[in-house]
């Protein structure tokens, strides 16, 4: 089976999409995606399992609760760090009054 290969690459991240993809495309990564979400206020980007990936999130601005597991949750503001274990099912909802940015990286785990 041939490796997949990839190019080094630059993304400018202008504008306010609600979801840009950043790595997952053909030609850009290889094992790695991630993607730019933009909710706005009370906007969540809706529950979901990470199967048997690792999930990284960076708030890059807003205020956000994250929900986990059976009800738990935390607030997380920009400039936090998110870590999502695989098989864990988890929504982002955003609690503040002004738009929610952040970046996700997902891993498949080994």
């Amino acid at each position: 089976m041939a490796k997949k290969r990839a190019i080094p690459f630059k993304i400018e991240l202008k504008g306010q999409k609600r979801f840009l993809r950043l790595l997952g495309s053909p030609g850009k990564g290889v094992n790695l995606r991630a993607g730019l979400v933009n909710l706005t206020p009370k906007e969540a980007v809706g529950e979901h399992i990470t199967d048997q990936k690792e999930e990284a999130i960076f708030i890059i601005r807003g205020t956000a609760k994250v929900y986990y597991g059976r009800k738990v949750s935390f607030i997380a503001r920009a400039k936090s760090f998110i870590y999502i274990p695989p098989d864990t099912r988890h929504d982002i909802e955003n609690i503040g009054k002004s738009r929610l940015e952040y970046i996700y990286i997902t891993s498949p785990i080994e």
